[in-house]
């Protein structure tokens, strides 16, 4: 479940605000876009094999390897956010 993705311009929870919380804990291929309840990240892989998937990335999973935490939702972003739905 999406809690909210994040903006850019001058909010509480934007894009570079976020990018400089989460440097050096997710992969550098990826930008996080928003987040859910528990504090995990919905990433988008912007490089590499991973560009334009989105992943949701574990924060309280230890990963073992660099992508152990994640797991791809996408193959890509209109594809995630078609599959978004309003919960009842």
């Amino acid at each position: 479940m999406v809690n909210k993705f994040y903006g850019i311009g001058n909010m509480k929870s934007n894009l570079a605000k976020v990018f400089e919380i989460l440097e050096g804990e997710i992969p550098e291929d990826f930008v996080s876009i928003a987040n859910d309840l528990g504090g995990n990240e919905i990433l988008w892989g912007v490089s590499g094999e991973f560009q334009g998937k989105v992943y949701f990335w574990i924060h309280d999973i230890e990963p073992g390897d660099e992508m152990g935490n994640m797991f791809i939702l996408a193959d890509s972003f209109s594809e995630f956010f078609n599959n978004l739905y309003e919960s009842e």
